[in-house]
C-alpha cells in the first residue's frame, strides 16, 4: 500500500542517521499520512511507528477495514507499533538506541501552541523526547502530486540549536505550519463534527470533541 512511494528530502534523512543519533520523524495527521512510517522504513534501518490506540480496539464498517489495512501496512514492511498511550518511555528508549520513531505532532494536548496563525493545545512530546534523548526532528509531509503520493523530508532540527524544548517544539510547529499553508485547500472543512475547528472562537482554534 504504502512501499515504493518516492521521498522527496531522502537525503536530508540519511544525512541525519549518520551520526548515530536517534530520528524522530514527525507529521500532522493530514491528507494521506498513513503509511509514512513505511515509506521512511526504505531509507532507514530501525524504524518504529508510533499509533493511536484506537488502531488496537475493532471497530465498525469502514473503520475497520482501514484499521486491519494500516496493521496489515506496518506488519508487512516489518515496521513495529508503540501505542501513544504512555509511550515516552518506550521512545525515549529507542531513541537512545539510535533508532528512528515516526510520530504524529499534532495530537491535542496541554501546551498551548502557535499552529496557523491561532493558538492551539497540543502535546509537547516530540520536542520533550528530542531533547531528553539529544535526537534529531526531521519533519515529513504526504500530499497527492496528481494522482500520484509525493512523501517529502525536510532539514533535521536539532536540539542542540535550541534552548529548550518549548523552543524546539515552536519551530516544529512553524515547520509543519508553513506546509500546511502552501496547500491551503488540502486543510479539512474545520466545522465538521470533531475537527479542531468545531469549537473554535475568531482568535483560537477548538480541540476536537473528546479532547
Amino acid at each position: 500500500m504504502a512501499a515504493g512511494i518516492p521521498l522527496t528530502g531522502a537525503d536530508e534523512l540519511r544525512a541525519a542517521l549518520c551520526g548515530g543519533r536517534g530520528v524522530l520523524a514527525s507529521y500532522c495527521h493530514l491528507g494521506p499520512f498513513a503509511g509514512i512510517g513505511v515509506t521512511i522504513a526504505e531509507h532507514a534501518g530501525d524504524v518504529h511507528q508510533v499509533i493511536g490506540p484506537w488502531l488496537l480496539e475493532p471497530q465498525r464498517g469502514p473503520a475497520e477495514r482501514r484499521r486491519r489495512a494500516w496493521l496489515s501496512m506496518f506488519d508487512a514492511a516489518g515496521v513495529p507499533m508503540i501505542v501513544a498511550t504512555g509511550c515516552f518511555p518506550a521512545v525515549l528508549e529507542r531513541l537512545r538506541s539510535g533508532a528512528v520513531v515516526v510520530m504524529a505532532f499534532d495530537w491535542p494536548g496541554s501546551t498551548e501552541t502557535m499552529f496557523l496563525g491561532r493558538p492551539a493545545m497540543l502535546v509537547s512530546g516530540t520536542a520533550r523526547l528530542a531533547v531528553e534523548a539529544d535526537a534529531l526532528v526531521v519533519p515529513v509531509a504526504r500530499s497527492f502530486r496528481g494522482l500520484r503520493l509525493r512523501t517529502v523530508a525536510g532539514p533535521p532540527l536539532d536540539p542542540r540549536r535550541h534552548s529548550g524544548w518549548r523552543d524546539l517544539h515552536a519551530a516544529l510547529a512553524a515547520r509543519h505550519g508553513r506546509w500546511i499553508l502552501e496547500r491551503p485547500g488540502a486543510l479539512e472543512d474545520p466545522r465538521r463534527p470533531g475537527a479542531w475547528g468545531a469549537t473554535a472562537g475568531s482568535d483560537r482554534w477548538g480541540a476536537p470533541s473528546g479532547a
